[in-house]
């Protein structure tokens, strides 16, 4: 009986530290208070500056987004900062997809260093996108600026430069930090150090979740408030690809840390995204972190950082280890060979037996299958019950706790299942040395590989061959052997836990196969030491409680799905767009939306139809087509095109256009060009600035199903038109159209207004288009 109890004392220790490490990835601290001190950061104070900007959707070159930057440059001088006005007309060459321009307006100040050794540049991003009032993404940011540039006003002078960086023009190519970087000139050569603030969510613990280089540095510097961090997010979001303002510094060559707050990404660039939904804890907790790595790199020689190598890093509870990526690679290599020279050891004890080794070593990448495809196939049907989850970002709805929660109990249920199976031949070493194969062959080759994600296999690996090597210096019956081998899962479950828990709002239910085969690990190596006890029990009580928790996991996913229906709080999302022809006076109501809500189909009806995109290019049907009726023809914003000049050489000509608004003010112009016309050879936008390439002509949309093959995207139009100058070759008459892309559907064309279980789907609802074709 004492034995029992010194093995389920340790078993139980080890499930709490598990939960205080998935409790840690997952808690929020307390917001703190407006009246606290002036050296605290209060998300109290920084929530309310949010109000003020983000009640309504404000994208780049809205009256909205203007009122956005006004109110941020009033805030910066009231602090007794001198705010200065970045203006620039930026192009961003497409790849498989229409050039992108726009004027911008950025905001910079700088907090004068005592004896700066180069400058920590904080970056957030003012503008939102089309269909979200953008408190979140990213009034977390901005409001998190403002806050630490008051405290920086009002503490002592901070020994480096602080910059104060608000971009404009985030959500579209990056453009506003890209006339950030053109501002500073090539040979600018100043020590930069970036901390950019973003937001794929409402709530959550504060994720720093991408580096620059010479890591090793930075990472150092969160270690007053460390976040949520692994390098293995790090090492995949680069290979990744989105972006952010901090990728345009990065390939400037600046390096630093990316934070983003990423739970409850349900309302991420849709309505919902407004102040009810900002969570204070998670602006507390993004304000402190940065404000923490901002002190530390504040006191820090800046070109040191430039000096320094890259690192590995990953939260173990409260604590953010990190070691050099110098010795990333010996420790993969040690894994393996731990796990075999325990594994001699133990033979030489007569506590393994090799052959018995193969029998989990062999079968369990099988239950590691089975536990990938139990999440892909679970998203299978929930999708299947509820097709409009997959208009969630990455399949992450509103309540996904129950439905994790019962994946996890059908992980475990077959991980047990599986682990005495592998037990009732071969004792708990052998079973536990035959998990540890995998990670210790896994944990080299992710050191070559992905650098920064070798640690999940090196210490689980190195955890077990150190179980395996104690548990052997003890009889198979006795309780230390047991205890030995519970203890080598402890690195399992540190590391793995955290990651788990990380993943499951990173990757959403659609992708919930990778956080569960983590899991399975966890959970296969945790089981090990308890393999032996499944000989004393029959197959049937074995499997009847492995199905007593899978039933227990199924309710739980079963009962997530039929009680998650659409309501005020929880709103189903749908896709609902308004297109003018305005050449021949006729306009559609539009919908991607597989399966329609009836609000939806009272506008459109159900007609399917890929015609669209003939007139209006933005509206590309996806298989199958879009949904298309009729709507009464409404006052939109509409494009306009006239010529400025058209001249010849040789067998070229020279068209310069001036493109803009006919009427309203639109915050996107889209000029395209038929191909079969005309070919394009160049392209330029007035405004760019000198020494910028011209655009390239030919085909830049290759997989329109249209002739409209070459595009140019304008963003934040001027309303006094934009001239572009387009260079072509061929005899034809040229044809371009014009189209005007804006928030909104037109009031007087509604009859019935959005439920309020309704929702806009991000990107493609809530939106107005208006085109004309001209030939010049």
């Amino acid at each position: 009986m004492r034995a029992r109890i010194v093995v389920l004392v340790a078993g139980l220790l080890l499930v709490l530290i598990g939960a205080d490490c998935a409790l840690v990835v997952r808690a929020v601290p307390d917001p703190v208070r407006a009246d606290a001190a002036p050296s605290a950061f209060s998300a109290y104070r920084a929530k309310a500056d949010i109000a003020h900007f983000a009640e309504a959707p404000h994208p780049s070159g809205s009256a909205r987004a203007e009122q956005a930057r006004g109110f941020v440059r009033d805030r910066l001088s009231d602090l007794g900062l001198k705010p200065v006005e970045i203006e620039g007309t930026e192009t961003v060459p497409g790849d498989g997809a229409s050039h992108l321009a726009g004027r911008v307006h950025d905001i910079s100040v700088t907090i004068p260093g005592r004896s700066s050794t180069g400058q920590v540049l904080l970056v957030a991003h003012t503008d939102s996108v089309l269909t979200g009032p953008g408190a979140s993404d990213d009034g977390l940011g901005v409001s998190s600026l403002l806050e630490i540039a008051r405290i920086l006003t009002e503490g002592p002078r901070p020994r480096n430069d602080f910059v104060l960086l608000f971009t404009d023009s985030e959500e579209t190519g990056q453009l506003g930090v890209r006339a950030y970087v053109h501002s500073l000139g090539k040979a600018d050569d100043t020590p930069r150090v970036v901390l950019n603030l973003e937001a794929r969510g409402t709530a959550g613990r504060a994720v720093m979740f991408e580096t620059g280089d010479h890591s090793s540095a930075l990472v150092k510097a969160l270690g007053g408030h460390p976040p949520v961090a692994t390098s293995l997010s790090a090492e995949v979001y680069r290979r990744l690809p989105n972006d952010t303002d901090f990728t345009q510094l990065r390939k400037a060559g600046m390096t630093g840390l990316n934070f983003a707050v990423i739970g409850d990404s349900a309302d991420y660039h849709a309505p919902g995204d407004d102040l009810a939904h900002v969570h204070p804890g998670s602006l507390q907790d993004l304000g402190d972190t940065v404000l923490a790595a901002a002190h530390r790199l504040s006191a820090t020689d800046l070109r040191d950082v430039t000096r320094s190598s890259d690192a590995t890093w990953f939260n173990v509870g409260p604590l953010l280890v990190r070691y050099p990526a110098g010795a990333v690679l010996p420790l993969a290599l040690a894994a393996p060979l731990a796990l075999l020279a325990a594994g001699w050891y133990a033979r030489r004890r007569g506590a393994l037996r090799p052959g018995a080794v193969l029998r989990p070593a062999l079968t369990f990448p099988l239950a590691l299958v089975a536990t990938a495809a139990l999440g892909w196939g679970t998203w299978q049907v929930l999708v299947l019950i509820r097709p409009y989850y997959a208009s969630f970002l990455t399949g992450d709805p509103y309540r996904t706790g129950p439905a994790i929660t019962g994946l996890l109990l059908l992980t475990a249920a077959l991980t047990g299942l599986w682990a005495a199976w592998a037990g009732r031949r071969c004792g708990a070493l052998e079973t536990a040395a035959g998990i540890g194969v995998w990670p210790a062959l896994l944990a080299v080759p992710t050191a070559l590989l992905l650098p920064g994600a070798a640690y999940v296999f090196t210490w689980t690996a190195l955890g077990v061959a150190a179980g395996v090597a104690l548990g052997a210096r003890a009889a198979e019956d006795s309780p230390w052997r047991t205890t030995a081998l519970i203890g080598s899962a402890l690195p399992a479950v540190v590391v793995l836990v955290p990651l788990v828990t990380l993943l499951f709002p990173t990757l959403g239910l659609a992708t919930a196969a990778v956080p569960l085969v983590l899991a399975a690990l966890a959970l296969a190596v945790l089981a090990a030491p308890f393999s032996r006890w499944s000989r004393g029990l029959r197959a049937r009580r074995l499997v009847a409680v492995a199905v007593v928790v899978a039933l227990a996991g199924t309710a739980c996913v079963g009962g997530a799905v039929a009680a998650d229906r659409p309501d005020a709080d929880h709103p189903r999302p749908v896709s609902l767009m308004y297109a003018l022809d305005a050449d021949h006076g006729r306009a559609y109501w539009v919908s991607e939306d597989t399966d329609p809500a009836s609000w939806v189909t009272g506008y459109t009806g159900h007609r399917r139809t890929e015609a669209l995109e003939a007139w209006s290019p933005a509206l590309a049907a996806p298989p199958g087509g879009l949904l298309a009726g009729p709507a009464p023809v409404a006052p939109v914003a509409t494009p306009e095109v006239s010529t400025v000049s058209d001249t010849r050489s040789g067998a070229t000509r020279t068209v310069r256009l001036k493109v803009g608004p006919r009427t309203g003010r639109p915050a996107l112009l889209a000029l395209y060009v038929d191909t079969s016309t005309a070919q394009v050879v160049r392209a330029r936008v007035a405004g760019t600035p000198a020494g910028t390439p011209d655009l390239s002509g030919g085909v830049n949309r290759p997989h329109a199903g249209s002739p409209w093959k070459w595009g140019l995207l304008m963003v934040a139009p001027d309303p006094r038109g934009q001239d572009v100058t387009l260079v072509v070759r061929g005899d034809k008459p040229l044809r371009v159209l014009a189209m005007t892309e804006d928030s909104g559907l037109p009031a007087q064309a509604l009859s019935r207004p959005r439920p309020a279980d309704l929702t806009w789907e991000p990107g493609a609802a809530g939106l107005s288009f208006a085109s004309r074709v001209y030939t010049i």
